[in-house]
């Protein structure tokens, strides 16, 4: 997923806790903001480490890249695991 994340116009960075209790998969910069972006690969799709990170720094959008189709949820956009290109 790195990789194809790489291959868009984002640089990816990682986001951690110093505890290590929450991270996030990556962060990139768009639009002047800092977007966390979460993969779950399977069917649930529950993140205590987004909503942490939602919660501390109130983006003005965050990411779920998951096997789900595209919903819009608030602040939420869930993107298909094949529509990465299109973040």
């Amino acid at each position: 997923m790195q990789q194809i994340i790489s291959d868009t116009d984002y640089t990816p960075f990682y986001y951690g806790t110093d505890t290590g209790r929450y991270e996030q998969d990556f962060c990139i910069q768009k639009d002047g903001s800092v977007v966390p972006i979460e993969v779950k690969a399977e069917g649930n799709v529950t993140s205590k480490s987004l909503k942490a990170y939602c919660d501390k720094f109130h983006p003005k959008l965050a990411i779920r890249l998951s096997a789900l189709p595209y919903i819009e949820q608030d602040t939420m956009v869930n993107i298909p695991l094949y529509a990465v290109h299109n973040i």
